[in-house]
């Protein structure tokens, strides 16, 4: 019996090392991977304060927003200055929206997106989504957006990053310390009886 117990705390034990492999390996594929952009945005209200939505993305010279930087698999492949598309109306609580925005090959698809604080003039929003792109088949991302009062000609001045979270490492550990509180779990209940 005591074999049988012992086999079972090591196949818990090597699955969630085999689980923390694949996912540390997922994880370091896209280190520091991020890219911001900034512009103007067309609000549905005349202040922040009371604006549930970007009804259009523009910038003061009523252009597309532009990338401001970017690092990690954007190397190589995206400029400052690049134009990206946006779309909209996009409601600041959201649910999945394809395609949200677009640059030089790269689409982020958003999941949701909610408002984390809104009040003295400012709004803050953030989101979960998927990057594809070269070198991405699929990435989990987060999305955050920011604008503030005092609009030029009805323009809000706005930025916004996505960045491909590092949680493949913590989502590994988290299995093999799961797998091991089982395990232990399983032995003393059977010490019990």
């Amino acid at each position: 019996m005591k074999t049988r117990s012992s086999r079972t705390v090591l196949v818990l034990l090597a699955l969630g090392l085999i689980t923390c492999a694949f996912c540390v390996q997922q994880a370091e594929a896209f280190p520091n991977s991020a890219i911001t952009f900034a512009g103007g945005v067309e609000l549905d209200s005349s202040s922040v304060d009371t604006a549930s939505a970007v009804i259009g993305w523009l910038d003061q010279s009523f252009a597309m927003p532009t990338v401001q930087s970017f690092s990690g698999i954007f190397v190589g492949s995206v400029n400052v200055g690049d134009t990206a598309t946006f779309a909209s109306p996009w409601s600041f609580n959201s649910g999945p929206i394809a395609a949200f925005w677009t640059v030089d090959g790269y689409t982020f698809n958003l999941v949701a997106s909610h408002i984390v604080f809104q009040e003295g003039g400012f709004v803050g929003v953030y989101g979960t989504g998927f990057l594809t792109g070269p070198g991405v088949s699929l990435a989990h991302a987060n999305w955050s957006f920011t604008t503030q009062d005092d609009p030029a000609n009805g323009v809000f001045s706005f930025s916004g990053s996505s960045q491909i979270p590092d949680g493949g490492a913590t989502v590994g550990l988290l299995g093999l310390a799961l797998a091991g509180i089982e395990g232990i779990r399983r032995k003393l209940k059977r010490v019990k009886s």
